[in-house]
């Protein structure tokens, strides 16, 4: 009986008029991402051969206007030997043009590496980069340091130097980055829109339904078991479609590419970061996926209950997901008198907890991997109470008259 509820369960949600079209939209959103939107993605990186071929032109003519006024020499009021410092910027920049005009990434990315090299003002004194951060010239240092670590990686291994590796947006490299920013809250997202009516669906047949042979704490479970199934199908058909289109368009990448994690918050030297592989990383962020997922199915049971209606439990749940984007902000590092690392909505983000982004964003180092999953295991036996609780109090038959 129990295999034949779930899989009726099961069958329920995934031919719901509601999931099915909800489902396309998800689809068109995934395809406009890896279609369009990562390939054409700027970053303080992304390289423009026009503007550096204007730059070398107007740098020539410069050049040339200084000889012929004899002003080669070291400028007297500042020191600054401008004319050398022209013709060693005129050679650099011609030298990378060149060298990504040909397609030979390697050399580009050698050049741009060197230089980088102890040039941090190249980010920091950047003031269109994270102008609207709270702390912009602490991104700017965070983004420099992790370029740097990138490319020390690039150059140092025997990967083929591709324009797809060298920007990101290899297969991998995008599963990372969605991870990375806000593809956990969109995953999430999706789970409690699935779940938010597995209660409430059956209101329509309540006949029906109120003599099933089963207990309601039983049913609740099943039902829970059967729309976290159908969701990690789901998530799972996403991600591997993402990685599949955008590995058609720039190659698959590889799984042992290093990724730059925060393993302190002392200086924000290169001494703070270490690095994991891409590997290392998805694994780690998959861990917490299926948890978190569990954790919003069995809250959307318990608000399903209280609530009876879909769509306030989804505005519910919406609420909580993102409770620690709209409530909170990052100078908030303790909540009620508590460290904020107790707090469940810390995690939810899962990604960031990996690569330690959520410590540099609120300045802290108790945000880790390891509490995080204590935090939502300990939230999830909490939720098991009150769905036991609950059911006893609203029991299949109240629910159904109420």
């Amino acid at each position: 009986m129990n295999r034949n509820y779930l899989k009726h369960e099961f069958l329920i949600t995934s031919r719901s008029r509601r999931n099915i079209p909800f489902i396309l939209f998800i689809g068109v959103l995934l395809l406009s991402y890896c279609l369009i939107l990562l390939p054409n993605e700027k970053t303080k990186e992304t390289y423009y051969p026009d503007e550096v071929k204007t730059y070398l032109t107007n740098l020539e003519v410069e050049q040339k206007f200084r000889e012929e006024k004899g002003n080669t020499g070291i400028i007297r009021m500042t020191g600054m030997p401008v004319y050398a410092m022209n013709a060693y910027y005129y050679r650099l920049n011609h030298a990378m043009l060149m060298a990504y005009e040909e397609k030979n990434y390697y050399r580009y990315l050698y050049l741009r590496n060197y230089s980088l090299l102890g040039n941090e003002r190249e980010y920091t004194a950047d003031q269109n980069l994270f102008s609207l951060s709270p702390f912009p010239g602490k991104d700017r240092a965070h983004l420099y340091q992790q370029t740097m670590m990138r490319y020390k990686d690039y150059l140092e291994n025997d990967y083929p130097i591709t324009y797809g590796l060298m920007y990101e947006k290899t297969g991998l490299q995008s599963l990372q980055k969605f991870l990375q920013t806000n593809g956990i809250l969109f995953i999430l997202f999706c789970v409690i829109y699935f779940s938010s009516d597995i209660l409430s669906r059956d209101r329509k047949y309540r006949t029906v339904l109120q003599g099933m042979p089963l207990s309601w704490y039983r049913q609740l479970n099943l039902k829970s078991l059967s729309t976290f199934l159908y969701s990690l199908l789901i998530i799972s058909g996403i991600l591997v479609l993402g990685v599949f289109v955008m590995g058609l368009q720039f190659g698959f990448g590889y799984f042992d590419l290093h990724v730059p994690i925060m393993i302190a918050q002392e200086r924000f030297t290169a001494e703070d970061y270490d690095v994991i592989s891409i590997a290392v990383f998805v694994g780690k962020t998959l861990i917490g996926i299926p948890i978190l997922s569990y954790l919003f199915i069995r809250l959307n049971v318990v608000l399903g209950l209280i609530l009876k209606n879909e769509w306030v439990v989804l505005l519910v749940s919406s609420l909580i997901l993102f409770s620690d984007r709209l409530f909170a902000s990052r100078t908030t590092r303790e909540l009620f008198g508590q460290d904020i690392s107790f707090f469940p909505q810390t995690y939810f983000d899962f990604g960031k907890i990996v690569d330690g982004e959520k410590n540099f964003l609120l300045n802290v180092e108790t945000v880790t991997f390891a509490r995080g999953i204590v935090v939502l295991l300990a939230t999830i036996a909490v939720i098991e109470v009150l769905i036991f609780i609950c059911s006893r109090i609203i029991n299949k038959r109240r629910f159904y008259q109420a």
